[in-house]
C-alpha cells in the first residue's frame, strides 16, 4: 500500500487503468470489450489487491464499469475511483460538474476520492483551466460540497506538469510514459523532485509506453510507441533491451514494471492490460522485481535521443517531420 502524497488517499503501488475496458475508442491492441473478460479482469485485480481504477469520462465506459463493479463479490471497500474530463472538450466550470454528475451516477459513489483535469497542453489551456468560469475554481466549489475528495491533472506533456507543481493548487499529477526504461523526463527535468517537497501524489501511466515495453519488438509487425508506429530507432534499442533481458533470464514487461515501481517519487504505477494472466504477470513485479543492476543496463540500453520521442513535452510521439502525410493534414501541420 502507499499514500497518494497529501491526498492523504490509501491505495495500492498499483493501479488498473480503463481505457481498453469496453472502450471501443481505445487501441485494438489493448482493448477487452466482452463484458464477461471485463468482469474477470476487474475481479482478478481485485484479488490483487488492487485498489485503484484510473479512468476517465472520454473512455465512454463508466457506466458499464460502475455496473459490473457492482455485481462483484469482491469488489474492495476502499475502492479508489480515480477519473478525469477534459481531453479536447474543454475546461470549463460547467463541463467539470457535469461530468463529475455523471461519474457519481456511473460508479454509485457519493464522492470522487481522486478528479483530474484531462489532458491540458499549453499555457491557453492553463489559462481557461484557472479562469473564474474554468475547472480549477469549480473543482474547489465541488471539494468544498463534498463531491470531490482531491483534485489534480493528468498529462503526457510536461510543461503544464510544472506549471501545476509550481502554482502548488493540484494535489496529484499523472504522467503518461513520462519515466520508463525509454524516457526518464518526469526525473531528469526534476518534475518528480520538485512535486515531492510539494507533497503532491504522482501517478504513472502507461510504463510500456503504449506498449512496445509490453509486446517488445520480436515478432511484433508494428511496434507501438504511444500507440503510434514506434521509431526505427526506438524499435533498435527495444530490441537491444531484449537481448540483455534474455541473457538475464527476465521477461521484458516485468522489467518495465519493476523498474517503474523502484522508482521512489512515484507512488502509484497504472497498467492497461488485456488478460488476467497478464495481470498477474504485471504484478508479480511487486514481490519478484528485476534486480537493479540488470534495470541499470536496461535503461542505457534503451536511451534514445528525446526527439524520436516527442521531446521532453511529449506532445506527440515521433517527430512531425516524419508523421504521415495524412496525419500532418489533420492537425493542420
Amino acid at each position: 500500500m502507499t499514500t497518494l502524497g497529501r491526498t492523504g488517499i490509501r491505495t495500492s503501488r498499483i493501479g488498473l487503468g480503463a481505457w481498453g475496458l469496453g472502450n471501443t475508442a481505445s487501441h485494438p491492441a489493448v482493448q477487452v470489450l466482452d463484458e464477461e473478460a471485463i468482469a474477470a479482469q476487474l475481479r482478478t485485480a481485485f484479488d490483487l489487491g488492487i485498489t485503484l481504477l484510473d479512468s476517465a469520462e472520454v473512455y465512454e465506459n463508466e457506466p458499464q464499469l460502475g455496473r459490473i463493479i457492482s455485481g462483484l463479490d469482491n469488489a474492495p471497500a476502499d475502492l479508489v475511483v480515480s477519473t478525469k474530463f477534459g481531453h479536447g472538450k474543454g475546461f470549463s466550470a460547467g463541463q467539470i460538474r457535469d461530468s463529475v454528475e455523471r461519474s457519481l451516477a456511473a460508479f454509485g459513489i457519493e464522492r470522487i476520492p481522486l478528479f483530474m483535469v484531462h489532458d491540458p497542453r499549453d499555457d491557453d489551456d492553463l489559462a481557461v483551466i484557472r479562469a473564474a468560469d474554468g475547472a480549477l475554481p469549480e473543482l474547489h466549489r465541488l471539494q468544498d460540497e463534498g463531491l470531490v475528495e482531491s483534485i489534480g491533472m493528468a498529462t503526457g506533456t510536461l510543461a503544464p506538469l510544472q506549471r501545476a507543481v509550481e502554482s502548488d493548487e493540484f494535489d496529484v499529477i499523472q504522467f503518461p510514459r513520462l519515466y520508463t526504461l525509454l524516457n526518464d523526463a518526469a526525473t531528469s527535468s526534476g518534475l518528480l523532485e520538485k512535486a515531492k517537497a510539494k507533497d503532491i501524489g504522482t501517478i504513472l501511466t502507461s510504463p510500456f509506453t503504449g506498449n512496445i515495453l509490453g509486446t517488445g519488438v520480436r515478432g511484433v509487425d508494428a511496434p507501438l510507441y504511444s500507440f503510434w508506429d514506434a521509431q526505427p530507432e526506438v524499435v533498435e534499442a527495444v530490441g537491444r533491451m531484449q537481448d540483455i533481458a534474455d541473457a538475464a533470464g527476465v521477461s521484458l514487461p516485468r522489467a518495465a514494471m519493476s523498474y517503474a515501481l523502484a522508482e521512489p517519487l512515484i507512488d502509484v504505477v497504472v497498467i492497461g492490460v488485456t488478460s488476467p494472466d497478464e495481470l498477474r504477470e504485471d504484478a508479480a513485479a511487486l514481490s519478484d522485481p528485476v534486480p537493479a543492476a540488470v534495470l541499470a543496463r536496461l535503461a542505457d540500453a534503451g536511451r534514445v535521443d528525446p526527439w524520436l520521442i516527442g521531446g521532453p513535452e511529449f506532445v506527440w510521439p515521433f517527430p512531425t517531420e516524419r508523421m504521415p502525410a495524412v496525419i500532418k493534414e489533420k492537425l493542420g501541420l
